[in-house]
């Protein structure tokens, strides 16, 4: 059964001090200092695992770097292979530019010389020559043909040459430009591979981050001796996930058990009060929601003889007095000016100043700092209560470090 909240608690003595980690400021039990603070944080299981995840994303985030680096030194070699091809298609362009010079200038000697035996009247070897009167003239005009037609033949032949080298050379050029754009490809893919290596290595530093703030929050919130105060350590995703697999039947009417998680954090964040915690507060109370009526999630109103709790119109209003009665717990120092939003006046009054001092002068202000001061009195009757939401709350942060 659970307390009124107005009803007669157990004072329980307790040293609240501020543990400041990572910039967060965090509401402790008993004060841990120095050295012995820091064992305990280290010797924490959570921050075993935490720092075991740490370290097992920094090595992948080396290996990655590692195969960065490969690609990148790949990727040079590319380039270079690239440049080394661009600079011989530029020879041979230049090569068969002065083939077909050269080829162009045989032509025209070819054809200059055939022009020169036309006019001359033949190279000697016709009817007409045979049979002229001037036999020496005869003779003369077939020696010199001949020698033309060898000429001719000589000529004939390195045109036929340089057609071919230029043949072999466009084949060989086509070959190269095939082989470029092969490498150009391969360029390509390793480009892709190089911003894939990057977006992997940028991943794992995050996660590696992560880990290690996860391991400081986590450790420090244990040593403290799990304080009501202090950020969140989940998030609304790993809330739900660990509780889809916990076998509950919630029946809620208005709302599903994402939207009360993410509500949790928000409410808990304004306040500076753990919301992960606080939902597992509300899964003990409710027994995983399955019984939550007029969304009053953490027994609120609830008491030995007590037929009904507190009514709340939305799930919020519910969960924003269950927030504010946990600050009062934890915060001797705690003030409605302060407070982010008013006084809920479905738990202290309807009447916003009287809210305001009922919220100031609440009985029990600063009794329980932390979690483990919960129970006898402190919220529930219930001797065993602080054990059973601690041991919720522990469970859903092993889940999410498997």
């Amino acid at each position: 059964m659970r307390v009124t909240g107005r009803g007669v608690g157990r004072l329980v003595s307790a040293l609240v001090v501020a543990v400041i980690l990572g910039g967060l400021v965090v509401v402790a039990g008993p004060a841990v200092h120095g050295q012995a603070q820091q064992s305990l944080i280290d010797s924490d299981p959570a921050v075993v695992k935490a720092r075991a995840e740490l370290e097992s994303a920094q090595a992948a985030a080396h290996d990655a770097a590692g195969r960065l680096e490969q690609t990148n030194e790949r990727q040079a070699a590319v380039q270079a292979k690239i440049a080394d091809d661009q600079a011989r298609t530029a020879q041979a362009d230049q090569q068969r530019t002065a083939l077909a010079a050269s080829r162009d200038q045989l032509l025209d000697h070819v054809r200059a010389r055939a022009r020169a035996l036309y006019v001359s009247g033949g190279d000697g070897t016709d009817v007409a020559s045979l049979l002229a009167n001037d036999a020496l003239d005869g003779v003369r005009r077939q020696q010199l043909g001949a020698a033309a037609a060898r000429t001719d033949h000589d000529i004939m032949k390195k045109l036929n040459a340089a057609r071919s080298q230029l043949a072999d050379l466009k084949a060989s050029l086509g070959r190269d430009e095939s082989d470029q754009r092969s490498q150009q490809e391969l360029l390509d893919t390793l480009v892709s591979q190089q911003k894939a290596e990057q977006t992997l290595t940028d991943e794992k530093v995050a996660d590696a981050n992560a880990a290690l703030e996860r391991a400081r929050v986590i450790g420090a919130l244990h040593a403290a001796g799990e304080p009501i105060m202090g950020p969140a350590a989940l998030t609304a995703d790993q809330m739900v996930a660990w509780f889809n697999t916990q076998g509950y039947s919630p029946r809620l009417a208005n709302t599903t058990v994402t939207e009360l998680a993410q509500i949790y954090l928000e409410e808990g964040a304004d306040e500076t009060v753990r919301g992960d915690f606080a939902f597992a507060q509300a899964i003990v109370e409710t027994g995983g929601f399955s019984a939550a009526p007029d969304n009053n999630y953490s027994g609120l109103g609830w008491c030995d003889s007590c037929a009904r709790g507190t009514v709340f119109p939305t799930p919020r209003d519910g969960i924003r007095a269950q927030i504010q009665l946990l600050l009062n717990y934890a915060n001797p120092n705690s003030r409605a000016a302060n407070l982010h939003h008013p006084p809920s006046p479905y738990w202290w009054d309807q009447d916003p100043s009287a809210a305001a001092h009922d919220f100031d002068t609440y009985f029990a202000k600063g009794w329980a700092p932390t979690w483990s001061d919960m129970g006898h009195g402190n919220w529930a009757t219930d001797p065993a209560y602080a054990g059973k939401v601690i041991g919720v709350y522990k469970r859903m942060v092993a889940y999410t470090q498997r």
